[in-house]
């Protein structure tokens, strides 16, 4: 059994309400582990989490929107199982005290297998990220949804102490901008000046809301890691800057 909020967490760890619909769930020793792509090839990572009640398997998840929308009409907790032909897993079974639904699984041979970072970059900007933070930025990015954008630099306070900007609209000179700071910060360089998705930012961080811990860290090539965590879960996302 499975509580259907602890389902619907990890699912929407990876599925970033609606960026990624085709994954490979692979389920070992009761552990899940989800690793995905970005259509817009600017981000990949992946979904960890633990007690997870299903056979080992790998299993095609084609259609995350409508899995959700199953899920969705679901309470409590549920009960996951396989429904197979000749040992081929076909279906997901998930069931509560009033529904049994059935979830087609999609074909391995079609999901791309998602890409892996084979070498961990050497990070020179490191950011804690708490709950207070990840709720300024969504909003700040919600004040300018129309801006694709956001740029993030260097920006010590007045008393010359560590900030990381990220500015909002900030790659069009004349355009509105909204600037949020982190101020829990450790820096290698003051050097530094990339543009970054900031549709792909705020999902990241909204969909990461309800985790313990966050942190950001950043390389001078512009890769971007963005890893959470609580007990059970976590979730680590790889984004690239935009060209310039």
């Amino acid at each position: 059994m499975i509580d259907k909020l602890d389902l619907t967490t990890v699912i929407s760890k990876y599925y970033l309400n609606g960026m990624i619909e085709s994954v490979r769930w692979e389920i070992k020793e009761n552990n899940i582990h989800i690793a995905f792509n970005a259509p817009t090839k600017d981000m990949i990572g992946y979904v960890k989490a633990k007690n997870f009640p299903l056979e080992d398997s790998t299993i095609g998840i084609g259609n995350t929107t409508q899995l959700n929308k199953l899920v969705g009409i679901t309470n409590g907790y549920l009960s996951l199982e396989y429904k197979k032909q000749n040992k081929l897993i076909t279906k997901l079974i998930i069931a509560d005290n009033q529904y049994t639904l059935d979830y087609s699984l999609a074909d391995l041979m079609i999901i791309q297998s998602a890409g892996v970072i084979k070498d961990e970059p050497a990070f020179s900007i490191f950011a804690e990220i708490d709950n207070e933070s990840i709720g300024a930025i969504v909003k700040a990015k919600g004040a300018l949804a129309d801006t694709d954008t956001v740029v993030i630099r260097p920006n010590p306070n007045d008393d010359g102490e560590p900030r990381l900007e990220m500015c909002f609209g900030g790659n069009i000179e004349y355009s509105n901008k909204v600037s949020f700071f982190l101020s829990d910060v450790n820096m290698n360089t003051n050097e530094f000046n990339e543009n970054y998705n900031s549709n792909m930012i705020k999902e990241i961080m909204y969909c990461n809301k309800d985790m313990a811990s966050g942190k950001m860290s950043i390389d001078l090539e512009g890769v971007m890691k963005l890893e959470f965590e609580n007990e059970n879960i976590q979730s680590v996302y790889y984004v690239i800057a935009k060209e310039k």
